[in-house]
């Protein structure tokens, strides 16, 4: 009864604090509520071991190399969920904006990706398997950065023709259409169609363009933002390598 009533202590604080984190609550930068079923369950523990006979016969569980086993499982377990599995993400930039907001939290799929690790380590890499669509968001390293994250919007696969400048962006000499959706201040807002996909864009009239006129090779995509003339992309920083890619987006908070 106790180890039910722990563990679902557990899971409902675990579940609270990842709950103040979404809403950036300041309580979580000072405290986790994590910490009460541990504190909680060690008081316990000690109590019980007071009138405990140490001469008897005990579990395997309750000796020390039982009682390190346990986390060591647990952090096996997250590790290689975070790394082979589902791992998140916070949105820091605008450079994604309006798909993706700073703050926001994606989940990433990244099963079947071959770039597998967490917490900026990699494990094992392992060639892709996964077919990889125009319009997906994808998470990847920058070749000369691999310990920093990025999320952008594949544009271009291998073996396409991209053209893009002010207000025009072109695969393989078929244009991408737009539709205006509205205006806020410094932007115009559309929803851009790229064969059946679409998604909503920003663009600053008032910037200078980029203009340019690209073969993707083979082994790499081309990926842009959504904030078109703020992000920091393949316009500048050159295509990105399959190799690279850490998993696609299936999931924002």
């Amino acid at each position: 009864n106790c180890i039910v009533m722990f563990f679902v202590v557990g899971l409902v604080t675990g579940a609270a604090d990842l709950w103040l984190e979404i809403r950036e609550i300041e309580l979580i930068q000072y405290f986790s509520l994590g910490f009460i079923p541990m504190i909680t369950c060690a008081v316990h523990i000690h109590l019980i071991l007071r009138r405990y006979d140490a001469l008897s016969n005990r579990p395997w569980f309750s000796h020390w190399y039982g009682l390190i086993s346990f986390p060591i499982m647990l952090v096996v377990i997250i590790v290689s969920f975070r790394s082979f599995l589902y791992e998140p993400f916070r949105i820091v930039a605008t450079s994604m904006s309006p798909s993706l907001n700073p703050g926001d939290i994606i989940i990433v799929s990244k099963c079947g990706y071959g770039n597998y690790g967490t917490y900026g380590f990699s494990l094992v890499k392992v060639p892709m398997e996964k077919q990889l669509k125009r319009g997906d968001l994808v998470v990847f390293e920058l070749p000369k950065d691999p310990a920093a994250s990025y999320v952008k919007r594949i544009i271009g696969l291998p073996g396409d023709t991209v053209e893009y400048r002010k207000g025009f962006l072109a695969i393989n000499d078929i244009e991408a259409t737009r539709n205006h959706e509205g205006t806020e201040e410094y932007y115009e807002v559309y929803r851009e169609h790229l064969g059946k996909i679409n998604y909503v864009i920003k663009t600053m009239p008032k910037r200078s363009p980029v203009n340019g006129h690209v073969s993707v090779p083979e082994g790499h995509v081309f990926v842009l933002g959504d904030n078109r003339d703020n992000s920091n992309d393949s316009r500048y920083r050159g295509f990105v390598p399959l190799e690279n890619i850490v998993g696609k987006m299936v999931y924002v908070f």
